[in-house]
């Protein structure tokens, strides 16, 4: 069976719609309108990560093994890397804004519980002086997960 191809904005904002779904407990007609696409595309691209509860409501699964490419900031800087399950991409998400955090107030136990911890073969950044050293550069930002966004956007408008 041959596999369909999508652009990768529809996948990556369809990964988006899952994400919300699993981590706000959004509707999926809810999380699809907050990414900009539709519940029809979410479903097109995966199916199997949708099922429909008692309420007739579509349900994203609790995990998957969709393969992800990713940035993950470590002691060199954002590193691309690919992730082969949603778990992954969590603890990679918790991280980043685990920084930031850290950055905004100064208290490293944001970090704690990343110290050793590991995302696609690449250990985690955890060394406040370097953090520092990142922050005060603007190289630390957000929306930096995926390896397309790693804030250095153009502002629009």
């Amino acid at each position: 069976m041959k596999r369909k191809r999508y652009t990768n904005s529809a996948r990556q904002r369809a990964l988006a719609v899952l994400a919300r779904m699993r981590s706000r407990g959004e509707s999926l007609s809810e999380a699809a309108r907050h990414e900009r696409t539709t519940p029809r595309t979410v479903h097109r691209i995966f199916p199997k990560q949708l099922k429909r509860g008692i309420s007739g409501r579509y349900i994203a699964s609790r995990g998957d093994r969709i393969r992800r490419e990713i940035s993950v900031l470590s002691f060199d800087g954002y590193l691309p890397v690919a992730v082969r399950s949603s778990k992954q991409a969590q603890l990679a998400s918790a991280h980043l804004i685990a920084i930031n955090r850290y950055l905004r107030t100064g208290d490293e136990r944001w970090l704690k519980p990343f110290i050793g911890k590991r995302v696609g073969g690449v250990e985690l950044l955890t060394d406040t002086d370097r953090i520092q050293i990142l922050g005060d550069a603007d190289l630390v930002k957000l929306d930096g997960l995926y390896r397309n966004n790693r804030g250095n956007r153009e502002a629009s408008g």
